[in-house]
């Protein structure tokens, strides 16, 4: 297994001044964006009020419906970004030139190429997404997404460089990707997609120590798991620590506990005579778990007859799949519960034991169990899935979900909302409608200005990702079959593969949650974006270093 390796680089210094040089030229660029103050109980404004707990000391606030429905990794980074005097806007930007910051400095140990380098971080650096209305004007989890998902990227590499062909201090390596990957885990909810592509990077480690290397260094791979596990679970453990002390309840996620997806997953089980797509709980099943479980009958009001038709059907004639979580929270919260964290979960627990005993006695017409929120797969859809991956993947290439539109309207007319907007945050909120128009000229010149030189920016990525990416995707086909029949493998042909397989089994998610849920992806395609660039990258670092012996020894 060859490849070049250098344990220190004379040119980082000046490296490292050209990228702060980069960095501040877009900063430069992003000077006149806003943030839009609106209600949004189940995204920004969640996450701005319980950032403002936070910084009062009261964890995530009072107890409701809203409070331990999505884990609390984006709103801890609102309060450390405050804590630290910055602008929110601007630590999601420093966040993201870290992490591409961090890729380069793993990169800088393989080639003296200056200007290679520039140019890696100039192409990591200005992805569009970084641009994009949401993540810019919404205090929104896809801010920091993509940032943490290439720090994970870059750890990775750097940790298996360490544990293979070079020494180095692999023990903070490995606590700071576990740190980082707990983190990422409680940003969203649908995180097990990277899981593979961590699968091949360990397995690719063990295997070459195993083969090729003494006892100390299986020893220290082994540690090093050890302590990527540990740092891992301990976000799980410190965030469920703090609602127990809160709340009474150690969990992280509520959507994640046991009793909710009990209940959740016992409606989802209920067989219906009629199934529509995006519908997982229709009228049918409601009525027959009406009928079988009086704890879950309490709710028949607010699902059949009370608010709850007026808030979430949005005009369709029953509760679409994006919406029904929610409305079943709301439905328990108007039944009297969400009080108490405790008895609440109590409350979704025998919705789920009553509806099971149902189907085991016979009354109901049950599926077999299975507890989570993904809708009930039919035989049907199979057909669905690959025209839609397919889709999915073309998007991810062609930059697709990328919007640059700047807003069209001001924040809510509400003095309380703006205020917490502005003093979390710390940053510029944009005015109301009514105000807009007294925004100085300067102002609107320098946004036009910016969006002139966003747009040319975007015009490159718009076209040209696509062509490198089908041009590696031939590369990487080339270097695996002259891998196998040389066998000689390097670290970057194991890290191109872990980045492809992570953007299938990305793609494979949304796929799942467009057959069954919803068709409107975009936002959730910006993670997507710099693993597409760190694919054509990686590809070509592999041609660099295939024929070149590595300059270091790897003895201990």
């Amino acid at each position: 297994m060859e490849l070049t390796y250098s344990k220190q680089s004379p040119i980082l210094g000046r490296l490292v001044a050209f990228c702060v040089l980069l960095f501040l030229f877009k900063l430069w660029l992003l000077v006149p964006f806003e943030v839009i103050a609106r209600t949004a109980p189940h995204d920004d404004t969640l996450f701005i009020g319980q950032a403002l707990s936070i910084l009062n000391g009261q964890w995530l606030g009072d107890y409701n419906q809203f409070t331990l429905m999505k884990s609390a990794g984006y709103p801890l980074f609102i309060a450390a970004s405050n804590l630290l005097g910055l602008s929110l806007l601007f630590s999601q930007q420093l966040l993201y030139a870290s992490a591409c910051m961090m890729f380069v400095l793993v990169a800088v140990q393989f080639t003296r190429s200056i200007i290679l380098l520039i140019i890696v971080y100039t192409l990591l650096l200005f992805n569009p997404f970084t641009y994009g209305f949401f993540p810019n004007a919404y205090p929104f989890r896809f801010s920091i997404y993509p940032a943490v998902t290439l720090f994970c990227f870059s750890l990775l590499l750097e940790l298996s460089i360490r544990l293979t062909i070079a020494k180095g201090r692999y023990l903070v390596l490995a606590l700071c990707l576990g740190f980082m990957l707990g983190w990422f885990w409680h940003i969203r909810g649908e995180g097990i997609w990277l899981a593979p592509s961590i699968a091949i990077i360990a397995f690719y480690v063990l295997i070459y120590s195993w083969f090729f290397h003494t006892r100390i260094r299986r020893r220290k791979a082994i540690v090093a798991g050890m302590a990527v596990l540990a740092t891992f679970f301990l976000w799980g453990f410190s965030f469920s620590t703090m609602n127990w002390s809160k709340y009474g309840v150690f969990i992280h996620n509520e959507l994640k506990s046991s009793e909710f997806q009990s209940a959740y997953g016992g409606l989802l089980r209920i067989k219906t005579i009629r199934w529509e797509r995006f519908i997982p709980v229709n009228k049918e099943a409601r009525e027959s778990a009406y009928r079988v479980s009086p704890t879950f009958s309490r709710l028949s009001q607010y699902f059949e007859e009370g608010r709850g038709t007026k808030t979430w059907m949005k005009g369709k004639p029953d509760y679409p799949a994006a919406y029904f979580p929610w409305a079943f929270r709301d439905a328990v919260y108007d039944a009297g519960f969400y009080r108490e964290a405790r008895s609440t979960l109590d409350f979704y627990s025998r919705i789920g034991r009553e509806i099971d005993d149902a189907c085991e006695a016979g009354k109901l017409a049950c599926r077999p169990r299975y507890a989570n929120l993904v809708p009930t797969w039919h035989f049907e859809w199979n057909e669905l899935v690959p025209p839609i991956i397919l889709t999915t993947l073309k998007r991810m290439i062609k930059f697709k979900g990328y919007v640059f539109e700047g807003p069209r309207h001001g924040s809510q007319n509400d003095d309380k909302l703006m205020t917490n907007y502005k003093y979390v945050s710390l940053s510029a909120v944009r005015p109301t409608d009514k105000l807009l128009h007294r925004v100085p000229d300067f102002h609107k010149n320098r946004i036009g200005r910016s969006q002139s030189a966003i747009l040319t920016i975007n015009w490159f990525y718009s076209r040209a990702p696509q062509v490198f990416f089908v041009l590696a995707l031939f590369g990487f086909g080339w270097r695996s079959v002259k891998s196998i029949l040389s066998r000689r493998v390097n670290v970057w042909d194991i890290f191109s593969l872990s980045i492809l397989v992570g953007l299938f089994s990305y793609a494979s998610v949304l796929t799942v949650v467009q057959v069954t849920s919803y068709t409107q992806i975009g936002r959730q395609l910006h993670t997507t974006y710099p693993l597409i660039l760190l694919f054509i990258i990686s590809v070509l670092f592999s041609f660099f270093n295939s024929s070149i012996r590595k300059d270091t020894s790897s003895k201990e």
